[in-house]
């Protein structure tokens, strides 16, 4: 079995590995704050406990019949939330942490 040497002029000259990246690429002016995010992401997961509602609602009533996708629906929302529920709770814990300081 013969096994042929990498021939560096091969690779592509993107890749790399002392490259760095630019500073100006790293925070993109289109970068959200904070609150964006946290109202995004409460946002998010209201709908998706709204869609797993209306699944479940679906499968209740008969107008649907796929369990499957009720269920995954139902757990990708009950996730989310406590998802949601812990960065509320480390938020928390951290402003008490600031509080707490002494100037």
């Amino acid at each position: 079995m013969n096994i042929s040497s990498i021939n560096p002029q091969l690779i592509p000259q993107e890749v790399g590995l002392n490259q760095q990246i630019a500073p100006e690429s790293a925070a993109s002016p289109t970068s959200e704050t904070f609150s964006q995010f946290l109202n995004r992401s409460i946002n998010e997961v209201n709908d998706m406990l709204g869609a797993a509602d209306k699944s479940a609602r679906d499968l209740a009533t008969g107008k649907t019949e796929n369990l499957h996708d009720a269920m995954i629906t139902m757990e990708k929302a009950e996730t989310a939330f406590k998802l949601l529920v812990q960065v509320r709770n480390k938020v928390i814990d951290a402003y008490q942490e600031v509080m707490r300081m002494q100037v």
